[in-house]
C-alpha cells in the first residue's frame, strides 16, 4: 500500500502543490467575481493526468482510489490543490468521484463513450444526487418512468458541479412505481444536448465556493435509452460509494485551511508580525490543530486497508468533521492576528474562508458529528449518509 505521507511527498504531489499556489490560486479572484469555472486550472490538470486519477493504470489513469493499493494519491491530489482553489479542488473531486464509479459500475460501451474521451480533454463528469426537498439522501423526487427502450426521467436537480462545462452527467432518480429506496435508486446518465434537458447557469451564486460552478438542471421528459442507464437499481446506496466519498471532503477541507495558514504565515512575515509574542502562540495553536487534522486524515484513509468498511466510513466521517472545525478555529484567530486589510478582496483570504464556510454545509458538518454520535451509543446508523 502507498501510505499518505509518502504520497504527500512524492515528486508528483509536491509538483501539484506548487502550481495551485503559484498558479491557482491567483486565478480565484477572477473566478469568484462571476462564479466561472476554473477552466484554465482544469486544462492544467488535464495535462498533467489528474483528471483520471481514479482510473486504473492500465487505462491511463494513476490508479488511485480507495479500492486500490494506493488509497492516498488522489485525495492528497485534491488537497494540495484546495490548498489554493477550493473550488477547483471540488470540480476535481467530483469529477473523479464519477469517473471511479463509472469504471467499476459501467457497460464497455458506457466506458467507451464517457471514460475514454477523458484522456484526450477535459471532459467532465458530474454526479447529481442533489435536488431541492428531499426528505433522504436516497429518495430522490426525481422520477424515472420505465418506458420501451429506456425511461422517461422528469424532475430538478441542483449543484450539479461542473454543469458549466461538462460532457455528461450522472443523475439519481427513483424508479416510478417502486418503493423502497434500494429498490428503485436509479442511476442514469444525461448530456447537455439531450432533449428536454436545460441548465441553469445564472442560479449558482453562493458566498464561497464560486469556482465549482453547480447549476440547477432541468429534467422534463426526457427520454434515457437503455444504452444510458448506469448500473442496476440501487447500486450506488448498496455499493456504499457515499460512504467512499467522505475523504474527499476532508480532503478538501484540510487542503483550504493549509492554505489559509500558509498564506497567514507569508503575509504575517511581511508585516514584521513574527516577533509579536501573542500572534506566536496563536499561531503555534494553529499548526498543533492543523497537525492533528492530518493525522486523522492520514489514519482514515489507512483504515481502508487495515479496517472493516463500516469503522473506515466512521473514521472517515471523523476526519472529514475534525479537518472542518480546525478549518473554522483557525479562520478566526488568522482574521484576528492578521487585521482587517487582510480581508480586502485583493487577497485571497476572505475567499479561503468563504469557501469553506460555504463547502462545509454541503457535505453536512452536524449530521457527521451525529452518525459519529449514534455509532458511540449503540443506536442505528448509516455511516454512508453525507446529510
Amino acid at each position: 500500500m502507498i501510505d499518505p505521507v509518502e504520497a504527500l511527498n512524492s515528486k508528483a504531489i509536491k509538483e501539484l502543490h506548487e502550481i495551485s499556489v503559484q498558479e491557482f490560486r491567483p486565478r480565484g479572484r477572477k473566478y469568484d467575481e462571476n462564479a466561472d469555472m476554473p477552466v484554465e486550472n482544469i486544462q492544467t490538470l488535464h495535462d498533467l493526468g489528474w483528471l483520471t486519477m481514479t482510473l486504473p493504470k492500465e487505462m491511463g489513469g494513476k490508479g488511485s482510489n480507495l479500492d486500490t493499493d494506493d488509497p492516498a494519491t488522489y485525495l492528497q491530489a485534491i488537497r494540495v490543490v484546495a490548498r489554493g482553489c477550493s473550488g477547483t479542488a471540488h470540480c476535481l473531486q467530483v469529477h473523479n468521484h464519477t469517473a471511479w464509479a463509472l469504471n467499476d459500475l459501467g457497460t464497455e460501451d458506457q466506458k467507451e463513450r464517457y471514460i475514454q474521451p477523458m484522456f484526450d480533454r477535459p471532459f467532465l463528469g458530474s454526479f447529481v444526487g442533489s435536488e431541492a426537498k428531499r426528505s433522504h439522501m436516497y429518495k430522490m423526487n426525481t422520477t424515472a418512468t420505465p418506458k420501451d427502450g429506456g425511461f422517461i426521467l422528469h424532475g430538478e436537480k441542483n449543484y450539479a458541479t461542473n454543469g458549466p462545462t461538462m460532457g455528461f452527467a450522472v443523475i439519481f432518480a427513483a424508479i416510478a412505481g417502486v418503493e423502497n429506496y434500494l429498490d428503485n435508486h436509479q442511476m442514469v446518465i444525461i448530456r447537455p444536448d439531450m432533449k428536454g434537458v436545460s441548465v441553469d447557469l445564472d442560479w449558482y451564486r453562493p458566498a464561497g465556493m464560486r469556482a465549482a460552478s453547480s447549476p440547477i438542471i432541468t429534467l422534463d421528459n426526457v427520454f434515457i435509452e437503455d444504452k444510458d442507464v448506469f448500473g442496476a437499481p440501487g447500486a450506488y446506496p448498496k455499493g456504499r460509494y457515499q460512504g467512499k466519498y467522505h475523504l474527499g471532503f476532508a480532503a478538501n477541507y484540510l487542503g483550504t485551511a493549509e492554505g489559509m495558514f500558509d498564506w497567514y504565515i507569508e503575509y504575517i512575515g511581511g508585516r514584521g508580525k513574527n516577533s509579536d509574542g501573542i500572534i506566536q502562540m496563536r499561531t503555534g495553536e494553529m499548526k498543533i490543530a492543523l497537525q492533528a487534522a492530518e493525522a486523522l486524515f492520514h489514519d482514515a484513509i489507512r483504515a481502508w486497508k487495515t479496517k472493516d468498511i463500516v469503522e473506515a466510513e466512521l473514521l472517515s466521517i471523523a476526519a472529514k468533521s475534525m479537518a472542518a472545525q480546525v478549518g473554522f478555529e483557525i479562520s478566526h484567530k488568522i482574521i484576528h492576528a492578521s487585521g482587517s486589510t487582510a480581508m480586502f478582496d485583493n487577497l485571497p483570504l476572505a475567499r479561503y474562508i468563504r469557501d469553506l464556510e460555504t463547502h462545509v454545509l454541503h457535505a453536512g458538518h452536524d449530521r457527521s458529528a451525529q452518525i459519529i454520535g449514534q455509532a458511540a451509543m449503540g443506536e442505528n446508523f448509516d455511516s454512508t449518509l453525507q446529510r
